[in-house]
């Protein structure tokens, strides 16, 4: 009779070690995949389309995107000695929202948190194809202010073996003499990738890990540009989900998935554990934003006030009227003042001058940092 022991470890986590880092030139994964990750891939686009569709109070949108924030960045700085507590990571995180940020008195830990949330709106500036230097960049934006004695956006010249605190030895990089080669032939391969966006994703962060590039903040890197992709390849609020935090849940398992590519080359595994945290983040985020939506008890006059407002900028009275035909601007006005009350909308002016526009704060941070930190600086 076969054995159900549901104890027994999984066989990605039954290593041997050390693992060693297998050169991948050209990189070229060849992938093994069932009906299970279609269906999940297929579940999140699914759950994204939903998550953009609620209309919320301004005091609850701004909670839950500043809750995701906050709960993403610790748990993956966190994981690499960041000392903040969750609070504290929330308290910078709701200064940053809020443009109450001070840089009076920032320490490592503090800027490293800081660095974290400005990344998350770098999308225009890191749009693909990304090269070394825009490897490089990333790096050295992320890294900036936090480790003095680390050189930001440097690949590492020495020799690299992940010990755990008592020396064991549990991985050897890639060497350091084929880490530019190694990078440019993944690079090549993303710019060009034919899989969809949490593939790619998924397949670029683990060879990222498995390079090794940087003396310090490989992992924090590769996050960071594992949300950037999935921004890039169409998950367009993802932001609003706490994926690190799902990924992280269970760090020995994301750990042994690393290795046990490197061990087999057998992405399925680690492919399917992310798509199942991924999905259950996203699961999540939509539960808390249902609970909040406004737009269910709405009638049909106001929710196209909201559709036409979402899709554009500021707007004035006589706009909103244009798309309410057969309504007087009263009416109308009314109905404005209303869901700016609610916080759904936004408002400025008195009178005549007085504009509308819908309140996105994801939208509305990333006008007000742009320019203020760019990649450009990071580039040499």
């Amino acid at each position: 009779m076969e054995s159900d022991n549901t104890d027994e470890t999984p066989p990605y986590l039954d290593l041997s070690y050390p693992i060693k880092h297998k050169r991948k030139v050209p990189f070229n994964p060849v992938l093994r995949l069932d009906l299970r990750y279609r269906k999940l891939w297929q579940h999140i686009q699914e759950l994204d389309r939903e998550l953009g569709s609620f209309v919320l109070a301004g005091k609850d949108l701004i909670r839950l995107v500043e809750d995701a924030f906050a709960s993403n960045i610790h748990s993956s700085v966190s994981l690499e000695g960041n000392p903040l507590t969750v609070v504290e990571v929330r308290r910078i995180s709701t200064a940053f929202f809020h443009d109450h940020l001070s840089q009076d008195d920032v320490s490592g830990p503090q800027q490293e948190i800081i660095n974290h949330l400005y990344s998350h709106f770098l999308e225009r500036q890191f749009s693909l194809p990304w090269g070394i230097d825009s490897i490089r960049a990333a790096h050295g934006f992320l890294m900036d202010g936090t480790v003095d004695s680390v050189p930001v956006g440097t690949f590492r010249d020495d020799l690299s073996c992940i010990r755990g605190e008592d020396g064991f030895q549990y991985f050897h990089t890639c060497p350091p003499e084929h880490i530019e080669e190694e990078m440019k032939s993944l690079l090549e391969w993303l710019n060009n990738s034919p899989y969809d966006g949490l593939l790619t994703a998924t397949l670029f962060l683990h060879e990222l890990e498995s390079i090794h590039p940087f003396d310090d903040g490989n992992g924090r890197l590769g996050r960071s540009l594992f949300h950037v992709l999935l921004q890039e390849f169409g998950l367009r609020n993802s932001r609003l989900c706490k994926i690190d935090s799902s990924i992280l849940r269970d760090s020995e398992t994301y750990y042994g998935l690393l290795g046990y590519v490197d061990k087999t080359g057998d992405y399925a595994p680690l492919i399917l554990h992310m798509a199942e945290c991924v999905c259950t983040a996203y699961e999540e985020a939509v539960s808390s934003f249902r609970e909040k939506d406004l737009l269910r008890e709405m009638d049909e006059n106001d929710r196209a006030l909201v559709r036409k407002a979402r899709a554009t900028g500021w707007f004035s009275l006589s706009e909103a009227t244009s798309w309410l035909p057969g309504i007087s601007d009263n009416i109308v006005r009314n109905r404005l003042n209303a869901l700016n009350e609610l916080g759904v909308l936004l408002k400025k002016g008195q009178t005549r001058a007085t504009r509308y526009r819908f309140h996105d704060p994801l939208k509305m941070t990333e006008e007000r940092v742009e320019g203020i930190r760019s990649l450009d600086e990071y580039i040499w």
